[in-house]
């Protein structure tokens, strides 16, 4: 869910880019990028399967209307332009953070990483308010 923090490091997004993750707040274990990128991505899926069933004409044609048809198409369309821009930001996002492929692949970071990127998160583990099991971290040494 949306934190007080995740409006702050919107708002230093220049400082994500730009490598200065001193200027950010503490977040948790998602930042507010990867939380605009689950909910737009959720939110778009349930469109476009909606918008979909409606322009179905093999199955759905007489339950839908042609003006109905035309606005779901539009809908359609747009919803898949914004899904596909979504995911080409979350794409160079990944390659744009060193570490976060990998992380992504293996289900794991080490330490280090999650120190620099999600410091409250990291905090969490290591009082033991975290768990290893929940969160897919190598167990702090």
């Amino acid at each position: 869910m949306w934190r007080r923090e995740d409006g702050t490091w919107l708002t230093r997004l220049r400082d994500v880019l730009t490598n200065k993750e001193e200027n950010l707040p503490e977040v948790g274990k998602y930042n507010a990028g990867q939380k605009i990128v689950f909910w737009s991505m959720s939110v778009l899926i349930i469109i476009l399967i909606c918008s979909g069933i409606v322009i179905w004409d093999q199955y759905f044609y007489p339950l839908t209307s042609i003006v109905l048809k035309r606005w779901a198409i539009l809908v359609h369309s747009l919803a898949a332009v914004t899904i596909i821009c979504v995911w080409i930001v979350h794409v160079y996002a990944a390659i744009w953070l060193r570490g976060t492929i990998g992380a992504m692949t293996r289900g794991q970071v080490t330490g280090g990483w999650a120190w620099k990127h999600h410091r409250k998160w990291f905090k969490e583990l290591v009082s033991g308010r975290g768990s290893d099991r929940t969160t897919g971290t190598k167990p702090a040494s």
